[in-house]
């Protein structure tokens, strides 16, 4: 079991592995055992596919009825946190894990499977990795999640490390995966530099109804932009489109439930 000591805890669950939830329990046990507790403790799994002999065979992850057994007792899990006072339940993003040690491949999709296994806990996605997404996109996403789970939605945003599957999910050329390989280097900076404009993008589009910017990375809307066709609903019941159809605004809708937005989480080592 590892745990993060900081006003919101991870306590690792990994998927077969039953002692660790049951430590678990005791720590919320201990710390909701007062009206007034210093720390919130939440889950965080990375979607283990098979117990160490059927991962060991190799190729776990292209295994169906693995992958069945594996959602089946995420979905046990999160009704056991949710039932036992955990304030949330995360997972990070990884996709092409074909040995099976990372699966939980697309963000919304594993969100809003724990969601729907769980009444109360909020669900933690940790996070889009802004490398691999539109940043706009990634706004209604969140603020779509949010609503969906009622308000429970919790969100990361995260730089990407893992090179094989950012690399060929990347959205730009010139970006890469990042870790102590790499550390301090002009891809370092790059990825550091996107990070901080993706984060931008994001915030503001959960924040304001419409709005431009313009990056070193992203353009919205893009500049001389217009619509092709005559759309009048653009100009007449919203805004940021004029009535000869010229862009120059765009807003994403949803709003997110939460004011402003859902909370912000990050990925730290």
């Amino acid at each position: 079991m590892s745990s993060r000591c900081c006003t919101r805890c991870f306590v690792r669950v990994t998927s077969g592995c039953r002692s660790e939830v049951n430590i678990g329990r005791l720590i919320s046990e201990l710390a909701y055992s007062r009206k007034e507790y210093l720390m919130k403790f939440n889950l965080f799994m990375y979607c283990i596919v098979g117990r160490r002999a059927e991962l060991e065979t190799g190729m776990a992850g292209k295994n169906p009825e693995l992958y069945q057994r594996m959602i089946s007792e995420i979905g046990e899990y999160a009704r056991f946190a949710d039932q036992s006072g955990f304030s949330g339940f995360g997972h990070p993003e990884h996709h092409m894990q074909i040995e099976g040690f990372e699966i939980s491949n697309e963000p919304t999709l594993m969100g809003m499977w724990l969601g729907s296994h769980s009444e109360k806990l909020r669900v933690i996605t940790c996070g889009f990795v802004s490398t691999t997404h539109n940043p706009v996109r990634t706004a209604e996403s969140i603020a779509t999640m949010d609503h969906m789970l009622g308000g429970r939605f919790g969100v990361g945003l995260v730089r990407g490390y893992q090179h094989r599957w950012l690399e060929n999910f990347k959205i730009r050329d010139e970006l890469a995966a990042v870790g102590p390989w790499n550390k301090d280097t002009p891809v370092d900076d790059m990825n550091r530099e996107y990070f901080a404009e993706f984060v931008d993008i994001v915030l503001t589009a959960l924040r304001e109804d419409t709005f431009s910017y313009r990056g070193q990375f992203w353009d919205f809307p893009r500049q001389g932009d217009a619509n092709p066709h005559e759309h009048p609903v653009y100009s007449k019941y919203g805004q940021g489109v004029s009535k000869e159809m010229e862009i120059s605004e765009v807003g994403i809708a949803p709003r997110p439930l939460q004011h402003p937005h859902p909370p912000l989480y990050g990925g730290f080592t």
